[in-house]
């Protein structure tokens, strides 16, 4: 029996003046951590580097159905 690897959406900024941006989607590696995982492929550089679980996002309007936003 195999399991999905879990699959985030990757917000990031690098000012508090700035709004939080979907910088990507990452799909992480099982029983690896996915905060490493995001470091190395989107960078340290951020002031804030954010992972929301894609099951637990609610969207209320979206541009089109299925798109995906890849660093």
């Amino acid at each position: 029996m195999s399991h999905a690897s879990p699959r985030y959406l990757v917000f990031a900024r690098r000012e508090y003046s700035e709004s939080l941006t979907v910088v990507g989607v990452l799909e992480a590696a099982s029983g690896d951590d996915p905060g490493e995982q995001a470091r190395a492929r989107f960078g340290a550089e951020w002031l804030e580097l954010v992972l929301a679980p894609e099951h637990a996002v609610h969207w209320v309007l979206q541009e089109s159905a299925g798109a995906e936003v890849t660093a």
